[in-house]
C-alpha cells in the first residue's frame, strides 16, 4: 500500500516543453511535506515487534493448501483451484535463504491453449497483497461501504462477479516480510530489504512459479500498486535479463500495470511539482463542495483547473519574486476557486500548497483533516496522535474492514491453519530499514532507475503494453503524474493506455472498482494477443 513519493506531474504536459531527461544515480528526494514522512518518536509500544534482525531462525517447510471453487464472473459460471503455498528462494549459489507464500488462482482454459496469467503485488514496500486481493481483482472480496465504512466487525466477504479471474489466472505475491513470508535459515534482512534485492527475490519467485505450474508459454502480466509499480517497472526488464542483469532469462511480458504510482517513470523539477497535485486539490475542493463550481460538471471543472496551473499559476510561481502584491492577489483569488483554500491562507504560503497543507486547511474550519490516501475522506482533527496511516482519514478507516475480511477468508474459507499473522504491512521491521540511504523508505535505491527500466523493457519488446491506473483523489499519486513521466521518458504513446477514476490511491475502492475491472480484463485481453504471428 505505502509508498514515500516525491512525483509530481501535469496532464497537459507536451514532450517539446520537457527538459531534457538526464539519468541520475538517484532519484530527487522526497519532500519533506509528505505526512508518511513525517514519522513521530516512536513510543515503547512499537518497539515490542521489532525483530532481532541478525538472529537466525529455524527454516520453515513448505507448506501448500489447493481448494476448489466455483463462481460466476463477467457474466459466466467458472470453477477454479486456489493454491496458497511457500516458494523457497534461494540466491545464486542455491542456498536457501527464505520462502514466499503466493495465492494462486486457476481456472481449467480450453484445450491446447494457456491462459493469462497476472502476477499481482501492493508496495509499502512493506505491504502484503491484501488490499488488491480483497479489493477488486480476487474471487472473493471484501462487502466494503465507499467513504463511510464500518469500524467494526463482523466483516464480510462476499463474491465478487468482477474479478479477473474471468480473463486470466492470479497469482497474489507476498514479499518477503509481508503475509505469511519470511526470510529464515541463512537469510538476513539485508537480503531481500532494498530495492534490488525485494526485486531480484520476486524475479526468483516468479522463476520458480513459471517451472512448478508450467506456465512458460502463458502471455504474462505484471500488476503492482503503490510501491508495486516500481517493483514491476524494475521486474520487467530484469525478467528479460542480459548482460547487465547477469543472465538472460527470458522471461518476456505482455503487458505491465501500474495503480496508484508511476513507478519512477516522472521526474518533475522545480514548480512543476505544483501541477498534478494542483488538479487533485482542486478535485477534491469540489468534491467537499468548497469549490467555486459556477454551475460546471467535473470533467470541464478539472479541465479549466489544469489550465490554469499550467498556464498562469506555475509560470507566476517561477517569477514570484517580480510579481506585484495585486498580481499575487489576483492569483490567490483564481487559486480559492479552484482549491477552496482561503486567500490570505494562500498569499501566506506563496501559493505553494503542498497536498498535507492543504489536507489539514480544507476543512479546517469544520474542525475536520481530509484522508491523504483517499482526500473523499475525512477525521475530526481532535485527538490524532499523527500517526501518518492509523490516523489518516482513509487509511485509518478502511484498513480493519480489508483486514478483518482477508483473515476470515484465509482461514475459515480457505481453511489456511497457519499459526502465524499474516502481517499486513510492517513498518517497523521492513519500511525502516530498506536499504537505500540517505533517501526514505520505498524510494528505490542510488543506482536503480525503474522509469528508465519500463522505457528499455518497451524498447527491447514492442508487443509490451503499458497501463497506468490513478484515483482523482489520491494525494500521494496525483493523476497526471504517470503521464507527465510517459512524455519524459518517451515511451511509445500507441502502447500506453491511461485511466483515472472516482476514488483514491486505491483507485479501486467504490463502485470505481467495477469500472476498473472492466478495463482491466479489456486491457488483457488485447495485450494477449500480441502482433499476429
Amino acid at each position: 500500500m505505502l509508498k514515500r513519493v516525491w512525483m509530481a506531474a501535469w496532464t497537459g504536459v507536451t514532450l517539446a516543453s520537457l527538459p531534457a531527461l538526464a539519468v541520475e544515480a538517484s532519484g530527487p528526494p522526497p519532500p519533506k511535506d509528505s505526512p508518511v514522512m513525517a514519522i513521530p518518536p516512536l513510543p515503547p509500544s512499537a518497539g515490542q515487534w521489532k525483530i532481532e534482525s541478525k538472529a537466525s531462525r529455524a527454516p520453515i517447510a513448505p507448506r501448500r493448501y489447493v481448494v476448489e471453487r466455483s463462481g460466476v464472473f463477467d457474466g459466466r459460471k467458472m470453477h477454479y483451484s486456489v493454491t496458497a503455498e511457500d516458494i523457497v528462494i534461494s540466491d545464486a549459489n542455491g542456498t536457501p535463504k527464505g520462502s514466499i507464500f503466493s495465492f494462486t488462482y486457476k481456472s481449467p482454459a480450453p484445450a491446447g491453449a494457456q491462459r493469462p496469467v497476472v502476477f499481482i503485488f501492493n508496495g509499502g514496500p512493506g505491504s502484503a497483497s491484501t488490499w488488491l486481493h480483497m479489493g477488486v481483482i480476487g474471487p472473493r472480496r471484501a462487502d466494503f461501504t465507499d467513504v463511510n465504512p464500518s469500524q467494526v466487525p463482523p466483516f464480510h466477504v462476499v463474491d465478487n462477479p468482477n474479478s479477473l479471474i474471468s480473463e486470466a489466472d492470479l497469482v497474489f505475491i507476498d514479499p518477503i516480510g509481508t503475509g505469511f513470508s519470511r526470510y529464515w535459515g541463512e537469510g538476513r534482512p539485508e537480503d531481500f530489504y532494498g530495492a534490488e534485492e525485494d526485486a531480484a527475490s520476486v524475479a526468483r519467485f516468479i522463476q520458480s512459479w513459471l517451472r512448478r505450474h508450467h506456465r512458460w508459454n502463458s502471455p504474462k502480466f505484471l500488476l503492482g500498486e503503490s510501491y508495486g509499480t516500481y517493483r514491476a517497472n524494475m521486474l520487467s526488464r530484469r525478467l528479460m535479463g542480459g548482460v547487465l542483469d547477469g543472465t538472460l532469462k527470458g522471461i518476456s511480458l505482455n503487458g505491465v500495470i501500474l495503480v496508484g504510482g508511476d513507478g519512477g517513470l516522472a521526474r518533475p523539477e522545480g514548480n512543476d511539482k505544483f501541477l498534478p497535485t494542483f488538479t487533485t486539490m482542486a478535485a477534491t475542493a469540489w468534491y467537499h463542495a468548497r469549490a467555486d463550481r459556477q454551475g460546471r460538471e467535473f470533467d470541464s471543472f478539472i479541465a479549466q483547473a489544469e489550465r490554469f496551473a499550467r498556464d498562469e499559476l506555475v509560470p507566476a510561481l517561477n517569477r514570484w519574486d517580480s510579481l506585484t502584491d495585486t498580481q499575487k492577489a489576483q492569483l490567490a483569488v483564481k487559486h480559492a476557486g479552484f482549491t477552496g483554500l482561503s486567500v490570505d491562507y494562500l498569499l501566506s504560503k506563496g501559493l505553494r500548497i503542498m497536498p498535507s497543507d492543504f489536507g489539514s486547511a480544507l476543512l479546517a474550519d469544520q474542525g475536520k483533516t481530509i484522508g491523504h490516501y483517499d482526500s473523499r475522506y475525512v477525521l475530526p482533527t481532535a485527538g490524532s496522535l499523527g500517526d501518518p496511516v492509523a490516523d489518516d482519514g482513509a487509511m485509518g478507516q478502511y484498513s480493519a474492514a480489508f483486514i478483518g475480511a482477508f483473515n476470515n477468508y484465509i482461514r475459515d474459507d480457505l481453511g489456511i491453519d497457519i499459526d502465524d499473522d499474516y502481517v499486513n504491512i510492517d513498518f517497523l521491521n521492513v519500511n525502516f530499514p530498506w536499504r537505500n540511504p540517505p533517501y526514505a523508505p520505498g524510494v528505490p535505491a542510488p543506482g536503480s532507475d525503474p522509469g528508465a527500466d519500463i522505457a528499455a523493457a518497451m524498447r527491447r519488446n514492442p508487443d509490451l503494453q503499458l497501463m497506468t491506473i490513478e484515483g482523482w483523489f489520491d494525494l500521494f499519486g496525483a493523476v497526471g503524474s504517470a503521464k507527465f513521466g510517459v512524455a519524459q521518458r518517451q515511451l511509445p504513446q500507441d502502447r500506453v493506455i491511461a485511466k483515472a477514476y472516482w476514488s483514491g490511491h486505491m483507485a479501486y475502492v467504490g463502485q470505481a472498482g467495477v469500472q476498473m475491472a472492466k478495463d482491466l480484463r479489456e486491457f488483457i485481453r488485447t495485450a494477449s494477443k500480441g502482433r499476429q504471428k
